[in-house]
């Protein structure tokens, strides 16, 4: 962790009230987002996570709960605005610092879409490794995959073109497009034709172990 800090971005909240003006600036360690379709438009973010005091994080969750427009940049993030839309996820919490009579105030925010366990033919997840990429959609609608058949989905996923890289800190994230009924036909006749394989053996899947800086 030496250095950490040089990873992070930063999260403005800036708006102008009638007799006064808000700004408010916190430390951004993870940012999944993508560009709007209409360039006019702000950008959509998929995943936030700041750090800083009580009342900062407090007016970082109202702005949110507000579907207010935020400023974010970082390493490797050009600057630019985003919102989180529509009945965003929250969690807040407190991290101890050793040395600090205070904790540290930590916001997570996901957009519904990142958030939504139903079938809505998109599924963000944070990284773009096969295996990883076809447990998170597995779990997320519900397929019955081995973790034999990832090469596979990823090299079939490529031949449609249903991937799209994201934009992301701390992340390498990917967008997959398709549905559940979709997918079971690719699985389907995957089988039939052999591609893959039904393991004989009755013992519970074993999924890799993947590195826990990257959760989503």
């Amino acid at each position: 962790m030496k250095n950490a800090h040089e990873r992070f971005g930063w999260l403005e909240f800036d708006k102008p009230l009638k007799d006064t003006r808000t700004r408010i600036r916190v430390a951004l360690d993870k940012f999944i987002g993508e560009n709007s379709a209409d360039k006019e438009l702000a950008g959509v973010a998929h995943v936030i996570s700041v750090f800083g005091s009580d009342v900062d994080i407090g007016a970082i969750w109202a702005a949110i709960a507000g579907q207010e427009l935020l400023t974010i940049a970082g390493p490797g993030l050009q600057e630019r605005r985003v919102s989180l839309g529509k009945d965003p996820r929250v969690f807040r919490g407190t991290i101890a610092v050793a040395g600090r009579s205070r904790g540290v105030r930590h916001l997570m925010a996901l957009s519904a879409q990142m958030a939504d366990d139903t079938d809505v033919g998109r599924v963000i997840v944070s990284q773009g490794d096969p295996e990883f990429v076809l447990y998170r959609i597995s779990q997320r609608l519900g397929l019955p995959v081995h973790p034999s058949w990832a090469k596979w989905f990823w090299i079939v996923l490529k031949q449609h073109k249903r991937t799209k890289p994201l934009d992301g800190l701390g992340y390498e994230p990917v967008a997959v497009a398709g549905t559940k009924q979709e997918f079971l036909e690719w699985i389907g006749d995957a089988v039939k034709e052999k591609v893959i394989e039904i393991p004989d053996e009755n013992d519970s899947i074993r999924w890799k172990s993947f590195k826990a800086e990257k959760p989503i």
